[in-house]
């Protein structure tokens, strides 16, 4: 048998065997020789780094109780605590963390994003509705006019200044700032015509249409995509996201109910996929697509991990929900 130096030499020479580092890393014994000697915090920092993370959220979580029944939010919270933002920590910090694992089966076969036209309910229920393969329906708008219609200063007339409408959105609607300093809706529709331009900086947002005069008025402009079975159950919440070019959401993974859609109305988006840790060197590592105006892109946010990025000159607004 040989011993634990001469087998770290061996895996020094793993290139020249043709045996990938990705392959040799799933190996019990590699993992056992790597641990070797270390301790317990050092063999194991991401179950460390999740422990951490959820006794800060409950730290911050009794905080914000606490000082907003004092009435004293205002001193205590960072900025990026917005008094009706009640999500504390991000998605996309502590989802890497605590999202089931998965089946490497069901994505091992997935090598490419297809490009499909005239879908049938029943093709895409048979063959792609519950599966990791994402899709860009390239015909998903039939019908709509949400396309010649959803702008920014058409959002602003859904959401003027002191409306009901607007103050039930800032308080109930999840508002994503995307690291474009702002942290609500009130924000976001009070923008400079210099900052809409992007001419003081770079900005992309999203929100929940959840308030249900606005919900009913941007409903007027699209459906639910027709390859979408009705005997799916689909969410009654949508979502809005628009920015400008060279703006998106970074790398994460969703926690929603089931599979997602998203239709591009306007500009250019690229989406990066990147295969879960578990599945490194059975799935394909990373694939990318671009979505452009007219086509809707389906995919499995929770369980590939994915990023977008705003192309070319325009505005992108893109409006998605989810099935399940």
């Amino acid at each position: 048998m040989a011993t634990v130096d001469q087998f770290k030499t061996l895996l020094k020479h793993a290139e020249d065997l043709g045996i990938s580092w990705e392959q040799l890393n799933r190996l019990k014994s590699v993992r056992a020789i790597q641990n070797d000697g270390k301790k317990w915090h050092q063999r194991n920092p991401k179950v460390l780094y999740a422990g951490l993370v959820v006794l800060f959220s409950i730290s911050l979580t009794s905080l914000y109780r606490l000082t907003d029944r004092w009435g004293m939010l205002e001193a205590f919270k960072p900025r990026i605590l917005h008094p009706y933002n009640k999500c504390l920590l991000p998605s996309e910090a502590v989802g890497p963390f605590v999202r089931p694992p998965v089946d490497c089966n069901d994505c091992k076969d997935v090598t490419e994003i297809l490009y499909l036209k005239n879908m049938t309910q029943e093709l895409f229920l048979e063959k792609y509705a519950h599966t990791m393969h994402p899709l860009v329906i390239q015909d998903g708008q039939k019908g709509w006019t949400a396309s010649k219609t959803f702008s920014y200063e058409y959002f602003k007339t859904l959401y003027p200044p002191g409306s009901e409408a607007l103050r039930y959105a800032v308080r109930h609607c999840q508002f994503f700032p995307y690291g474009s300093e702002m942290y609500s809706l009130d924000e976001f529709v009070s923008m400079s015509q210099n900052r809409v331009e992007g001419n003081e900086d770079r900005w992309y947002i999203g929100w929940s249409n959840c308030e249900g005069f606005t919900a009913n008025e941007l409903r007027k402009h699209y459906t639910m995509p027709y390859f979408l079975p009705l005997e799916l159950d689909h969410s009654k919440t949508d979502w809005m996201f628009i920015g400008l070019p060279g703006r998106g959401a970074s790398m994460h993974i969703d926690f929603v109910p089931g599979g997602s859609w998203q239709a591009q109305l306007s500009g250019e988006k690229e989406w990066t996929f990147e295969t879960p840790p578990e599945c490194y060197g059975i799935c394909t590592s990373k694939m990318m697509v671009r979505v452009k105006p007219g086509e809707i892109i389906v995919l499995d946010g929770n369980r590939w991990f994915h990023k977008t990025r705003i192309l070319g000159n325009d505005l992108s607004i893109v409006i998605g929900s989810e099935y399940y």
